[in-house]
């Protein structure tokens, strides 16, 4: 339903600019090639752009749930085994594919597939505290806790940035959306000096298409970074706090093993 809803608003943008240029200009071929080039941009540009960023959006806030929930239950079940079982449940349908088309694998294998679908380096260290519970049965919770702050963090860091996207595209469209209505205004108040330009300038549907086309690049441009989310994989240093976490309570846990033998 979103993406037909995507779909109707980017045929209407193509249709009122396409409209737009037509009022300026009352060119009708070159009407047609400015309703194919929005049709190309927003379709096979802008909507590929935006998709994108959503699906990595949506995916980045699935692996975090996915991870912070599996820690919680882990906790309480105390059993990797029965703790992946149980996320089968809540998990969307694609990530339901993902698990059913590995169902012949071993639990701790099938985790560390999972990071091929999230793709997210947090979920890396996520998968190194897994294999840290396995091996030595320290405290899940424990030994979680940065994993689970910086997951929050990232969270909070991506919603941010998500309204802030939204907010300043609003903004970028109507401080264009003036440009153009200044210029259908000029068009109907100085419609005697457009008329002596359009006849005296052979040119001037080819100078207003020039001038659609800039926006489109701009546009271009801007999107570029309102749909820049690169930072979730720059990862590497959670990793690195994470990994220097379970080193220290892998040491607590064979210092208290020692002493116990010692004893």
């Amino acid at each position: 339903m979103k993406k037909l809803s995507n779909l109707i608003k980017n045929l209407l943008f193509c249709i009122v600019f396409t409209a737009i240029y037509y009022i300026i200009t009352l060119d009708i071929i070159f009407s047609v090639i400015t309703f194919l080039i929005y049709l190309v941009f927003f379709y096979f540009i802008y909507d590929l752009k935006r998709n994108k960023y959503f699906d990595t959006l949506n995916r980045t806030y699935e692996a975090i749930s996915y991870m912070n929930n599996f820690i919680i239950n882990l906790s309480v079940t105390n059993s990797v085994y029965t703790t992946f079982e149980n996320m089968k449940s809540n998990v969307s349908d694609n990530l339901k594919l993902q698990i059913e088309s590995i169902g012949h694998l071993d639990v701790e294998t099938k985790i560390e597939y999972l990071n091929n679908y999230f793709n997210l380096p947090l979920y890396g260290v996520f998968i190194n505290i897994v294999k840290q519970y396995i091996e030595s049965g320290t405290n899940i919770l424990e030994i979680s806790q940065l994993l689970i702050h910086d997951t929050r963090n990232l969270e909070d860091r991506l919603h941010e940035f998500e309204v802030n996207g939204k907010r300043k595209e609003k903004e970028f469209l109507i401080s264009w959306g003036l440009t153009f209505l200044i210029l259908v205004i000029m068009k109907f108040s100085l419609s005697t000096l457009t008329k002596n330009v359009q006849m005296e300038l052979a040119i001037f549907p080819l100078l207003v298409l020039i001038y659609f086309v800039a926006f489109l690049v701009v546009y271009y441009v801007y999107i570029l970074n309102i749909f820049d989310i690169s930072f979730i994989f720059k990862g590497e240093i959670y990793r690195e706090k994470v990994e220097t976490k379970i080193r220290k309570a892998k040491f607590k846990f064979k210092k208290r093993n020692n002493a116990s033998s010692d004893n």
